[in-house]
């Protein structure tokens, strides 16, 4: 089954609202590509992506050095100055051969849609971490009020889906550590947020990432601490036929069952039980001992 797109990409949000949505196009007519200052772009504050790999960058800029720039940035006037809508790492790239100048497409776009179009493009490069994915849906839901079900059908995912992802944010913060550094994965910290305690979630995550468990070794490691199985009194050794002998003989004498505790090769406790005052005063008496109890 064929996977659904991830949305609709840049065209979707670029296009004039009463005009049909082409897939092709990435600058509608009334746009027009102009030189800009790199030093006058500043970075998207709805950028998602916290990190950038530095290869890829450099990759892209050899590339930019031998064919030029192909594809120009997208950047919108805020304050009088341009602020990038798309292509941060192209910018990156430009930026690292030393360019004073670069293409760029002004367009107007609103908060919501550059934040929108931000992950959507992110997405369909596959760029973002799972966490970086749950921060910006937690923004489209918290800053702009948008449902998971909106987000859900402009992402091209099930609302399910992205309450999951969303969930990810509840991780204690070495849990969150271990997943963007990929020693868990999404599976394993949907599995440890079955822990409510960030405590327990850390010792969890530590262990499943020392021992490389699976998800269903992880899942049955938080059922044992969800339910562990109550502590069991080891059973006393057993006491060597001549003390057990003894055992047999006082209880006999006694009328009750005396038992003989060992704490050591020579040391140990006699204890003789008895069942109200009657029966403490009867045994008492054996003892030769006459008390008015």
């Amino acid at each position: 089954m064929a996977r659904q797109a991830l949305g609709k990409g840049l065209s979707a949000l670029i296009m004039k609202k009463n005009e049909a949505v082409n897939p092709v196009d990435t600058v509608v007519d009334t746009d027009r590509v102009i030189l800009a200052n790199v030093g006058d772009i500043k970075p998207s504050p709805f950028q998602p992506r916290r990190h950038f790999d530095e290869q890829q960058i450099e990759e892209l800029a050899s590339s930019i050095r031998e064919r030029g720039l192909v594809q120009p940035l997208i950047v919108r006037k805020v304050d009088g100055q341009f602020e990038l809508i798309a292509g941060e790492r192209r910018l990156r790239a430009v930026t690292s051969l030393g360019h004073s100048t670069v293409k760029v497409v002004v367009h107007e776009a609103s908060d919501q849609e550059v934040a929108e179009l931000a992950l959507i493009e992110n997405l369909q490069r596959a760029d973002l971490t799972p966490l970086e994915e749950a921060e910006q849906y937690r923004l489209l839901q918290e800053r702009f009020g948008m449902k998971q079900e909106t987000i859900a059908k402009h992402v091209g995912k099930s609302r399910a889906a992205i309450a999951n992802m969303v969930r990810l944010l509840e991780l204690a913060e070495p849990v969150r550590g271990l997943l963007e550094q990929g020693q868990i994965t999404v599976g394993h910290a949907k599995v440890l947020l079955m822990l409510k305690d960030g405590e327990q979630q850390t010792y969890a995550a530590r262990k499943v990432a020392r021992g490389t468990l699976t998800v269903r070794q992880t899942e049955q490691l938080v059922r044992n601490m969800l339910n562990p199985e109550p502590e069991t009194k080891p059973e006393p050794p057993a006491l060597p036929p001549a003390y057990a002998r003894v055992c047999s003989q006082l209880s006999h004498d006694f009328g009750t069952r005396v038992n003989i505790s060992m704490k050591g090769k020579n040391n140990g406790i006699i204890e003789i039980p008895y069942a109200g005052r009657e029966d403490l005063v009867r045994i008492l008496q054996i003892f030769g001992i006459s008390e008015n109890i």
